[in-house]
């Protein structure tokens, strides 16, 4: 599929809004990419894809998951809004036709994070995060720290903020989500 193709179904598939995050996030994408040194199409791409799966009703995220041997985890099943991830890996792969494992891997674990993140999962995570539309306490922190090459410290902040969101709604905080922390945290050696 052609890059214009995705664009049209996507749009059609996510509706105006959800489509402008994520055009946001795939320019936020080849933006750092461009810092980080990395494929920046790619990185366009990636952020393009990351939520093609986000609003399916959580019936239809099982169902799929169910139907296409997708594991589902407890957190997963109580909280289905993180299948989107999983579910929107095999909508990449099958209806987008993207074969390459790095893009697919980074939609993947982009709401959870994981540990031993490649450049292109740090960079899809803090996209997502923090494109330009992203308006919550901290997001100018993130984006500064980000596009001034502290990729890492910049990612630490990011799930600093999902996790306490998490935690203030009183959900469950996902397994993958704690060793992605543990792993940055002592990558920066932070206190």
């Amino acid at each position: 599929m052609t890059e214009s193709e995705i664009r049209k179904v996507l749009e059609k598939r996510l509706g105006s809004k959800p489509y402008r995050h994520s055009i946001a996030t795939g320019e936020m994408s080849r933006q750092l990419a461009r810092i980080y040194g990395i494929d920046e199409q790619k990185a366009f791409l990636t952020g393009l894809l990351h939520d093609c799966a986000k609003g399916m009703p959580r019936k239809d995220l099982i169902q799929y998951a169910q139907e296409h041997e997708i594991p589902i985890d407890y957190v997963q099943l109580n909280q289905p809004n993180l299948l989107h991830g999983v579910v929107g890996a095999s909508i990449a792969m099958l209806e987008f036709e993207i074969s390459d494992n790095e893009i697919l891997h980074a939609i993947e674990t982009h709401s959870t994070g994981v540990k031993n993140m490649s450049l292109l999962d740090k960079v899809l995570f803090l996209s997502d995060s923090a494109e330009p539309n992203r308006d919550y306490s901290g997001v100018e922190k993130i984006r500064k720290l980000a596009l001034s090459g502290k990729l890492d410290t910049a990612l630490l902040e990011a799930m600093e903020r999902k996790l306490i969101y998490v935690m203030k709604k009183r959900l469950m905080l996902h397994p993958t989500s704690i060793e992605a922390w543990n792993d940055i945290a002592e990558k920066i050696k932070t206190p």
